[in-house]
């Protein structure tokens, strides 16, 4: 996990203790309402679900030309017109699908679906799916959560005498499809009171659009609308919200054989489904058919009747998102593999990294882990030939929309929003991509965007309690815009460190005062982890209640560490400076000061680690800034004394490993100050 700035969040407790008298909260609960900048009545009862089940559900046509696509379809059913539901391979994308189809099915309409795909076809209609469409007879196509930039491809259905309806989330361009409706939130002209809809919400809209009764459409398709809402992760506030609140109880006891099947299989029958249930567990599941074959089969599992029929699905599904694991694995392997023999790419500003034919389905999942693992901007490009195709994730704060528009000109096609994106690009642009792409990002963010920790309180240890727990969860269901609530507890002392899972995992306790706290720091094996008993360490953490025979127990989950006495800005600023030194970017004279090294520095670090280390960069900067050494100073010894011969050293930008070369190594080590580094910045050596 990447060094992140931690951002506690701040609430006027005058405001909290108030919303817990009105509303007969506890005052946990109403100081994260309030710090969270839900502070109206209104926001505080949609957050609490207090209206779920009588409340009116906004107007669909308040959605620019719902009316046009309802008497559009309207037409078709009546008519008995073949109807083409154009999808996505995602769980919004099918979900989507599913919703749609089921309800045209059900009032009698000649209905099918369709979707594309992701390797041979990719995001989004295409002329050649619309040419077979056209084939089929097929007079009228709606997309669910794709269309909104198909201006080429309407165009062509149109000269094909094929209607368009266009549902899509996604933000639109310079021009509209010419559709005979392109229902969007996101329109510039749209009257939405709440815009922040998944594909699904906006498909959800549509049918209740066409049926008149927004309650009984939720009370048929409400899990296939929370499985779309959380698995896309837009906003979990504002109508979002109840979508999935409702939703959720009815995945406790869905009626669709194949999603009930699945839920069995993934071990969850019997237990409460959240939304992190759906985000980790049956998302993934369903993902799984899109990623490595066809997300048909998800469609299909969401819509049979046939219990048989929904356990091969189920099964199949299953065994691909295993096989989706262990392509994961096997490209962690590679990429771990690339940095070791080369790791000036984790310098750059935005992180390119590029392999062939890694599988399409299983790249934005690893964009996603290298962008947390880095804190940077990240693409992961697979090529096949003389086509690649890349996915994007981005840290807030840079927008990956706007870098790729920038590159447009590297590109054949692209889309996305600030935080994910997609390109398509000629294999042999690939490098002009990657040097255009961060020639931007050193024009536009001269100092890049840190990457934060929003904490929601500081507390003390005694604080943290089951109570405190249990109040928290009033606020479910998390995630975006409304995540699980993290604290902060300041100042513990690590009394005892116990790896556990084999030493995959830590699990820690720590006091202060005469408060002992144990907590879990899961995934970080033992040679990775820094600290040692006796270091005064400040935590971030969730709280997880689980139930085992009828009772209940409270167990702290680590999401951050740090030594207390760190101070982020002076590590984060020294880590830029020793990335820029290593891109060879021009340096001034006070930029070189701080980087350069003397030999009593130089001693003072290699002395440090000449018994080896592996974990974070920055505790290791702390512990040298004890000792009157700066981070940019001690980055740039370690990497003299890495060119000199002395150390062997692997940075990955999360982790650090360093030890002392062997004297095989070292009977071939040159002076530091002839080593190149030593040289750039001017090493004394006093």
């Amino acid at each position: 996990m990447s060094f992140r700035r931690w951002q506690i969040a701040k609430s006027d407790k005058t405001l909290s203790r108030g919303v817990a008298q009105r509303f007969g909260i506890d005052g946990f609960a109403a100081y994260l309402l309030t710090s969270r900048g839900f502070c109206s009545d209104e926001q505080i009862s949609d957050m609490l679900g207090i209206d779920d089940d009588t409340a009116d559900f906004t107007d669909p046509y308040e959605i620019s030309d719902m009316d046009k696509a309802v008497s559009r379809i309207r037409r078709a059913i009546d008519n008995f017109e073949r109807i083409a539901i154009y999808g996505d391979y995602d769980v919004d994308g099918v979900t989507s699908t599913a919703l749609l189809y089921s309800y045209l099915e059900s009032v009698g309409a000649n209905v099918m679906y369709y979707i594309p795909d992701r390797e041979g076809e990719g995001y989004g209609l295409n002329c050649s799916a619309i040419d077979s469409l056209h084939e089929m007879n097929i007079n009228l196509i709606i997309t669910v959560d794709n269309g909104i930039s198909a201006v080429n491809e309407v165009a062509h259905a149109n000269s094909l005498g094929i209607d368009v309806v266009v549902t899509d989330h996604h933000q639109e361009g310079d021009v509209l499809p010419e559709a005979v409706a392109v229902v969007n939130p996101h329109r510039k002209d749209s009257k939405c009171r709440f815009k922040e809809y998944a594909g699904v919400g906006v498909a959800f809209k549509l049918v209740c659009a066409l049926e008149g009764d927004s309650m009984a459409v939720m009370e048929n398709c409400g899990d296939l609308v929370a499985l779309g809402t959380v698995a896309d992760v837009v906003s979990l506030t504002g109508e979002n919200r109840r979508f999935v609140r409702l939703g959720l109880r009815q995945l406790q006891n869905t009626g669709r054989p194949g999603l009930n099947t699945l839920i069995d299989m993934a071990g969850l029958t019997g237990k409460t489904i959240t939304s992190s249930s759906i985000a980790f567990i049956i998302a993934p599941r369903l993902n799984a058919a899109g990623r490595l074959g066809d997300a048909s089969h998800a469609v299909k599992l969401l819509i049979t009747e046939d219990d048989n029929d929904a356990y091969v699905l189920a099964d199949e599904l299953t065994a691909k998102n295993r096989e989706r694991q262990a392509i994961e694995q096997i490209m962690y392997r590679e990429v771990y593999d690339m940095l070791a023999k080369d790791s000036s790419v984790i310098y750059d500003r935005v992180i390119v990294i590029v392999g062939e034919k890694w599988n399409g389905g299983v790249i934005g999942i690893f964009a996603s882990k290298i962008c947390e693992r880095y804190g940077k901007p990240c693409f992961i490009i697979s090529y096949d030939g003389d086509k690649a195709k890349g996915s994007g994730r981005s840290i807030e704060g840079f927008s990956l929309y706007e870098a790729i528009s920038a590159c447009s000109e590297q590109l054949t096609g692209f889309g996305g929003h600030t935080l994910a994106a997609g390109i398509n690009l000629k294999t042999e642009n690939i490098d002009n991509f990657r040097r255009t792409i961060n020639e931007y990002a050193r024009e536009k963010y001269p100092i890049m965007p840190a990457p934060e920790l929003n904490i929601d309180c500081q507390l003390p240890p005694s604080a943290v309690t089951m109570q405190l727990c249990e109040s928290s969860q009033l606020l479910e269901p998390f995630g975006t815009d409304n995540p699980t609530p993290l604290i902060a507890i300041m100042g513990m002392k690590l009394t005892d460190i116990y790896g556990a899972g084999g030493g995959k995992h830590q699990r820690l306790t720590l006091e202060r005062g005469e408060t002992i706290i144990t907590a879990m720091k899961f995934s970080t094996p033992d040679e990775d982890f820094p600290f040692r008993v006796g270091d005064v360490v400040d935590i971030a953490v969730t709280l997880d209640k689980s139930t085992y025979r009828g009772r209940d127990s409270l167990t702290l989950i680590v999401r951050d560490i740090r030594l207390s006495e760190t101070h982020f800005d002076d590590i984060y600023s020294g880590r830029q400076l020793f990335e820029k030194m290593m891109r060879d970017e021009q340096l001034s004279d006070q930029e070189t000061e701080l980087l350069r090294p003397t030999r009593s520095i130089m001693g003072t670090v290699y002395r440090a680690v000449a018994g080896g280390y592996s974990g974070a960069a920055d505790v290791l900067g702390c512990r040298m800034k004890k000792s009157g050494v700066g981070f940019a100073a001690m980055m740039t010894s370690l990497q003299i004394l890495r060119e000199g011969g002395l150390l062997n050293i692997s940075d990955d930008g999360s982790v650090i490993c360093i030890e002392a070369a062997d004297r095989g190594q070292q009977n071939g080590k040159i002076s530091p100050e002839k080593t190149r580094t030593a040289i750039r910045v001017g090493y004394r050596n006093v």
